[in-house]
């Protein structure tokens, strides 16, 4: 049976980083997804970027409304879900913002993105947010279909333009 339960950070800390990780390169650019999944995965444990992460996701559970929720099927992990606030003073909204949605890779195509999402959206409302906002990258067909499927609209589009040569990490390439 699904069911979520709240990320402990120092338990399931090599999880969260894994599907992080995870998540992060399939939405990534097409440069960043031209380095095999293991190296990237490898170089990218050995960056700043980890404890960046944890520190952020850590920070966040400081506000109640924080969506950190690891989510089992009998007992085993299958997704975590991270979801933060934000309030928008002058114009009187609350925005929640899915930060990191990820299902291990045996879960996917079992609706599970989709019960989490719809479980996020009526959480989020009940949190007193008017909007639900969540991102991914434009080759990550399956969580563009899921979100279109959830009835999420596209408000924004971001270009890239390679100038230099760069690899995965990040360094001037010759």
């Amino acid at each position: 049976m699904l069911s979520p339960r709240t990320i402990d950070i120092e338990v399931d800390r090599e999880m969260l980083l894994g599907l992080h990780f995870s998540a992060t390169y399939e939405s990534g650019t097409p440069w960043v997804r031209s380095v095999p999944f293991v190296k990237a995965r490898e170089w990218w444990f050995n960056t700043s970027q980890v404890e960046e992460f944890l520190s952020d996701l850590t920070k966040s559970l400081g506000d109640s409304r924080t969506v950190a929720e690891v989510w089992e099927d009998d007992g085993s992990v299958v997704a975590f879900v991270w979801v933060t606030f934000t309030d928008i003073i002058n114009y009187n909204l609350t925005f929640a913002e899915v930060l990191d949605i990820a299902v291990i890779p045996e879960y996917q195509q079992r609706g599970i993105g989709t019960t989490i999402m719809t479980y996020v959206e009526q959480l989020a409302s009940e949190r007193g947010a008017n909007v639900l906002r969540s991102g991914t990258g434009i080759e990550n067909t399956a969580s563009r279909n899921l979100h279109d499927k959830l009835g999420f609209q596209t408000i924004h589009l971001q270009y890239e333009k390679i100038l230099r040569g760069v690899d995965v990490w990040h360094k001037e390439v010759q």
